[in-house]
């Protein structure tokens, strides 16, 4: 951690714990709730191992927590769908910069959270079809090698099913898990987990796993009704994160 700033320090635990609070409470969005904070401070190439590899440290911490809840079979189509997808996600960051599609991501993000608080009904639909999750998880795979968002996709539909929300919280878990690993394995592969990445990880981890901490007993305290609407409200705030940096700039 030698040679750090002290406010590239303070900027990268701030956002972790923020990040950790929000994988806690949810099973998803730390890279949505830390990229608005790193995007300004911490160098381009660094952002998103840094989030993945944070974020998995608190699906890590949180799975023994939640062991006994997980619904394996309702995971298995979407982990095995964004195992083959994360790899195309990492060769598309080694070739293009996801700015523009975060952009347009934000913009979806905060369209479809917004009209959905403000309705009096969540919506919902009624499939059941485990080669559609399969997809979903594709798509989730895709964005996480690309943007390290892997998780957006799968929560909304997973939303939208009106799922209980222990068996949303262990497809969120368990795919988000997998793909954080398969894309942390290409990073790897693709030389991005430097020596800088390291020291920064480093850094975030205390507050990382604080705010994971925090953020699962806030969970084990609502009901599925709340847990839907903390959903919709983290959906939009990811979107806001994604769209604030290129309106500042």
């Amino acid at each position: 951690m030698t040679g750090l700033a002290p406010l590239l320090i303070a900027a990268v635990a701030g956002g972790a714990l923020l990040g950790g609070l929000a994988s806690g409470l949810a099973g998803f969005a730390f890279a949505a709730t830390t990229l608005g904070i790193y995007t300004h401070i911490v160098p381009a190439p660094l952002i998103s191992p840094l989030i993945v590899a944070c974020s998995l440290a608190v699906q890590l911490q949180i799975m023994p927590m939640l062991w006994r809840r997980l619904d394996w079979r309702a995971a298995v189509p979407f982990v095995i769908g964004g195992v083959i997808g994360v790899p195309l996600g990492v060769w598309l960051l080694s070739r293009m910069s996801p700015d523009t599609f975060r952009l347009f991501a934000g913009v979806v993000l905060i369209v479809y959270a917004t009209s959905a608080l403000a309705s009096r009904r969540m919506p919902s639909v009624r499939i059941e079809n485990r080669t559609v999750d399969g997809l979903i998880g594709w798509a989730g795979g895709v964005l996480g090698g690309f943007a390290g968002l892997s998780g957006v996709v799968p929560t909304i539909w997973c939303s939208l099913r009106r799922w209980p929300k222990d068996r949303q919280r262990s497809v969120f878990q368990l795919f988000n898990t997998a793909m954080h690993i398969a894309t942390l394995t290409g990073y790897a592969m693709a030389g991005r987990l430097t020596v800088e990445v390291g020291q920064l990880f480093l850094v975030a981890l205390p507050a990382a796993w604080l705010g994971g901490w925090l953020g699962f007993r806030v969970y084990r305290r609502i009901d599925d009704q709340a847990f839907a609407r903390v959903l919709l409200i983290l959906l939009g705030f990811s979107g806001v994160t994604m769209v604030v940096p290129h309106l500042v700039r």
